[in-house]
Parts: structure tokens; sequence; C-alpha cells
């Protein structure tokens, strides 16, 4: 389970925001090498470090038999690093309804799903929105901003603060 698979374009300040940004490089090649895909990283604590990681398989989809699954192998693997000096919890989760986006993936494969938006520097005077996210196009997020097509908005990667699928009953047929 642990061989090089894939290689996905996070954004890492919105997969590994504020103080897990230390930690993402362990755990994104760590990750690579199980048949999971990292969606989040949040770490907390500082005696005893308290990690979060949601995570999900190729198809979108992570069970409880997936959380043990991964959280073994995750042990396994930053155990036989060594380098891993902390004392932690790790907990493993789905992302779930309301998941966030975190990569260049995510952008195409939700596009068309209702978003909702947090910036840290405004556009247009605003530093939140919600619409229908149209996908990743030239290296920028587009949402679109109401029913009304031309009202679309172009992001930049880097001055999202987060981004996160808003669930609904109409919205929540697959692709």
């Amino acid at each position: 389970m642990l061989d090089e698979v894939k290689a996905v374009n996070y954004f890492k300040h919105l997969v590994a925001p504020d103080k897990a940004g230390e930690f993402f490089s362990l755990f994104e090649e760590v990750m690579r090498k199980t048949s999971y895909s990292l969606v989040r990283l949040k770490v907390s604590g500082k005696e005893e470090l308290n990690i979060q990681i949601m995570a999900e398989k190729e198809n979108k989809s992570m069970v409880i038999k997936d959380c043990k699954i991964l959280s073994n192998a995750l042990v396994a693997a930053i155990d036989e690093l060594g380098t891993f000096t902390h004392d932690y919890i790790l907990e493993i989760s789905s992302p779930g309804i309301d998941r966030p986006l975190t990569s260049k993936e995510d952008f195409s494969y939700w596009a068309g799903k209702n978003v909702s938006v947090k910036l840290n520097k405004p556009i247009n005077s605003l530093k939140k929105y919600t619409g229908t996210l149209k996908g990743f196009f030239n290296e920028k997020v587009e949402v679109y901003t109401s029913s009304d097509e031309k009202d679309i908005i172009s992001i930049k990667p880097e001055i999202i603060k987060s981004i996160s699928i808003v669930w609904s009953p109409e919205i929540s047929k697959p692709n």
C-alpha cells in the first residue's frame, strides 16, 4: 500500500492552514504512498498535537473502514520515519458533505456545485461570496455569483482563505 501512486495539485494554504503548514510536506509525502488523497490537514496543540486529516479515495468516498486503514498506514509511516518526535493524537475522517476544496482537481471535479468562498483580500469590496463553482481556468477559480452567467468572479487561489461545498438536496446528485 505504500508505493508512490499519485501527485495532487494542492494549494498548500487551503489544505494545511495555519500551524498545519509546517507538517504539510510530511503528510503529503506519506499520503501519496496510499490509495487516499489528502483533503485537509489541521494541527493544534503544543505538548500533544491533535492532527486531524480529512481524506478520500479516488471515487470521493471514505467510510469508517477506510479511516482505520489510513490511520494504521499513517502511524506506521510516521514511526518508520523516526524523525517525528511529537506526541500526537491522530484523527482521520471523510471530508463530509460540506467538504473543503483544496486542489486544482477539486475545482474541476466539483464544478457546477454551490460553494461558499472566504477571501483574505476583498474582491469588489467583499471578502465572502456564495455561488456556483464554474471551475479552474487560467490559474484562477471562477464562481458564478448569481443565476446570470455574466456575474462571475475570478479568484487567484492565493487570496482564498477557504472554499467549501454548500450542500443542498437539489445539488446532491453526483456529476
